[in-house]
């Protein structure tokens, strides 16, 4: 595989795996432990009006009320997790092929 492609896809099929595995994460979660599911969407509910505690014009308020629901703020924190899991399990990993770089103008 070209180095070119390989440095663009992988961290965009990273990026897709996680935003998958945050879904099933929270899924998986929410069937398991309903209780504390609904906790994590009331704090994300007080983060949320924590956030829009401030005076802010109505028409930005609008849309970012909509762009920062519940369910959002807890899928974001799920996707962050899988992100850092996937991190510390690929760590070894990019060790393993860890070149390092050659100078552009061989002397």
């Amino acid at each position: 595989m070209n180095c070119i492609v390989a440095r663009f896809l992988v961290p965009l099929l990273s990026v897709a795996l996680c935003l998958i595995v945050g879904a099933v994460a929270l899924g998986l979660f929410w069937s398991h432990f309903p209780d504390t599911t609904l906790r994590l969407f009331r704090g994300a509910g007080a983060i949320r009006e924590a956030i829009f505690a401030g005076n802010w014009p109505t028409r930005y308020e609008a849309v970012s009320r909509g762009l920062l629901d519940e369910r959002l703020i807890v899928y974001m924190g799920f996707v962050i997790v899988a992100r850092i899991a996937f991190g510390i399990l690929l760590l070894p990993v990019y060790r393993r092929f860890d070149r390092k770089p050659q100078s552009e103008y061989q002397v």
